[in-house]
């Protein structure tokens, strides 16, 4: 390790906990309004889907951080220490990934509206760009690597990190056109090659 760098294992932490507390606050946006003691099994029908938009959206956000947890996990299983800048990227990431379950809720609530689809694609472009960058440090600085990443493990490492913020930048851009619909450009997402196991 060279001076300067980091152990990885305290930002490691911190990170698992953002994301879990993140995930977690998600779903508080579910909740069926008050609906009084008399209500009839078709009320509760009606009620329950009116949260279809939100649940539809929390599913989403739900899996795309998921996703890149997953992949976070993966990269760090690449190194023994992180530099400044790395660190840097990851906690400026976590501070987008804390910020999900509000534009998750904004999306939920309005997400027919122009402003709300940017501002949850705004967010999302943020956590995949601040983790393309993280990689792209871990890439330049071998030093770091536990082994030598082969070949091919470069190359899917490099292939997620511009292919996620791509996914995210065309959401964000089709937002001003077509609010709702601009979340499909985040599929893409769920299909981009899994790293394989290190």
């Amino acid at each position: 390790m060279t001076a300067g760098d980091i152990g990885k294992q305290r930002i490691e932490a911190l990170s698992d906990g953002v994301y879990a507390i993140a995930l977690t606050l998600l779903v508080l946006d579910l909740k069926l309004p008050a609906l009084g003691d008399a209500i009839t099994n078709a009320q509760l029908v009606d009620a329950l889907q009116t949260l279809l938009p939100k649940a539809l959206t929390w599913g989403l956000s739900f899996w795309v951080m998921a996703i890149l947890w997953m992949s976070q996990v993966r990269v760090y299983r690449l190194v023994h220490s992180l530099t400044r800048n790395m660190v840097r990227f990851e906690l400026l990431q976590l501070a987008c990934v804390s910020l999900m379950p509000f534009s998750t809720s904004v999306i939920g609530e309005y997400g027919s509206l122009p402003a709300a689809a940017v501002l949850y694609s705004a967010n999302m472009l943020g956590i995949t760009i601040f983790g393309a960058l993280r990689t792209r440090e871990l890439l330049h600085n071998p030093r770091l690597h536990l082994d030598e990443v082969e070949q091919a493990m470069h190359q899917r490492l490099k292939i997620r990190a511009y292919a996620l913020p791509t996914c995210a930048l065309a959401a964000l851009v089709l937002g001003f056109f077509v609010p709702g619909w601009n979340m499909f450009a985040m599929a893409p997402m769920v299909l981009v090659p899994t790293l394989a196991r290190v």
